[in-house]
């Protein structure tokens, strides 16, 4: 259930986001207006009586790292997505259990994937490999066409494995215990990197378009939703097979952008972006390593 829950969120937020920041291209209010919604609705339900987390400064501060991550992931994904389409964003996705596995081979104990996962990851690459020659943009800027892209592709992967670690050492009663401490925790960084980056010197020049209130409030509805999921389902699998199931699930994402969105991609680009998106359906999760496998601790 929390996977199918998470994979529904997951697989619409990205176009959401998109839609957001074609009609209201100013990334640090949007994001804010996430935040915030996300931080006031877990109070209203607490004071309702759903049992929720309080915030207490003991379980605040090993929140500090992942909550500047997360800020600054959610950031560089609208700046990406007011630059680049959805089907560039998914093929970068696709990409992160190379950056995850690795993580989660030298610092979480789990082993190598097996041929057949290498076999499959591979394929993602190949597929990748494939799209991004086939990308105007990539064609015309090089790799300056991705930079808000691997921004927040190296911010995810960070994200990804060190959320899993959170879970396992910060033990908080209720899911909503990690979303409200990324939501509210996140606001600061936010607010910073609006104000560092000229987001706010926009806000009183940038016009919204008429959807506007449409797309971003909807964005804030399905933040909500991807918060709890995310999280509840982060608990229940390995961080590589978390980032699996946020690759599959783009399939529908790629439905929706090709039909609604970016009518002009390529059948070969698709095709690409499909290769990679199947062979990640292929990917299994490693096993932890037995004790006497595990790698030494560095000095």
């Amino acid at each position: 259930i929390a996977v199918i829950f998470y994979s529904l969120c997951s697989s619409m937020m990205l176009v959401v986001n998109k839609l957001a920041m074609m009609s209201y291209r100013v990334p640090a209010v949007v994001n804010l207006l996430q935040l915030a919604s996300c931080t006031v609705f877990i109070y209203v339900i607490g004071a309702a009586g759903i049992k929720t987390d309080p915030l207490k400064l003991e379980f605040a501060k090993p929140y500090a790292v992942y909550v500047c991550a997360f800020a600054g992931s959610i950031y560089a994904n609208m700046k990406a997505l007011a630059a680049s389409n959805v089907e560039t964003i998914i093929v970068f996705r696709a990409c992160a259990p190379f950056c995850t596995l690795a993580i989660e081979y030298f610092f979480m104990d789990r082993m190598l994937p097996s041929k057949k996962s290498a076999a499959a990851l591979s394929a993602v690459a190949l597929g990748a490999y494939v799209y991004v020659s086939l990308d105007a943009e990539f064609a015309m800027s090089g790799m300056a066409a991705y930079f808000w892209v691997l921004v927040w592709y190296f911010l995810l992967c960070f994200q990804m494995t060190y959320g899993k670690k959170l879970l396992q050492d910060v033990k908080l009663e209720t899911v909503w215990g990690p979303v409200l401490y990324t939501n509210l925790l996140s606001i600061p960084p936010t607010i910073l990197l609006g104000y560092i980056l000229g987001d706010f010197n926009q806000y009183a020049v940038v016009e919204p378009s008429e959807n506007a209130t449409l797309w971003v409030g909807l964005s804030c509805i399905l933040g909500i939703a991807i918060g709890y999921s995310g999280w509840w389902c982060r608990d229940l699998i390995s961080a590589t097979s978390y980032t699996l199931v946020g690759v599959i699930n783009k399939m529908l994402t790629v439905t929706v952008s090709v039909a609604f969105i970016n009518k002009t991609a390529s059948p070969m680009a698709i095709g690409a972006l499909l290769l990679c998106l199947i062979a990640g359906t292929q990917y299994e999760q490693p096993p932890k390593r037995p004790s006497s496998e595990k790698l030494p601790a560095s000095a």
